[in-house]
């Protein structure tokens, strides 16, 4: 899959609050990118391939990338793995919220079945937020059904 990595200079950040408690997630502040959610849709960007960095960058950097499910999954519960992202995460899926993580390029999933699409596109877009600079996305991430064994479908190498 083809990912854009767009560095989002005008994104206010040093007072965000996002902490991603369990069940806290309808209240966290929704961040889109300053663009818009159309120009980050239509490739706004450099064509990266994950994982992927912005070194020395400090701020905020958008990674967006467009997929499909396969027809076997169509009515599953489905997921995102994240191998390793951060230091902070914040996971949009069709311009919704639907989690993500704080600390140190960790690992963590997340449940998107009420969000998904499984007949058209998916529009991915995460926002890293780093202070020091370097953040980004460090592993793969993989969609996958949560209760049947079926394959992992990869969304960056």
């Amino acid at each position: 899959y083809q990912w854009n990595q767009w560095p989002d200079e005008d994104a206010k950040w040093s007072s965000d609050s996002v902490h991603f408690l369990p069940g806290e997630l309808a209240r966290a502040e929704m961040n889109p990118p300053t663009c818009g959610w159309e120009v980050l849709h239509r490739g706004n960007g450099k064509l990266v391939r994950i994982p992927a960095f912005i070194e020395g960058y400090k701020g905020v950097s958008w990674y967006h990338c467009r997929f499909t499910l396969p027809d076997l999954w169509n009515g599953r519960r489905i997921g995102l793995k994240f191998e390793a992202a951060g230091p902070r995460v914040e996971v949009y899926l069709n311009e919704t919220l639907v989690g993500g993580h704080t600390g140190d390029n960790g690992s963590f999933d997340l449940d998107v079945t009420g969000i998904i699409y499984y007949t058209r596109d998916n529009q991915l877009a995460i926002r890293i937020t780093d202070p020091a600079g370097g953040g980004g996305i460090g592993g793969n991430i993989w969609a996958h059904t949560i209760e049947e064994p079926v394959p992992e479908a990869a969304l960056g190498r």
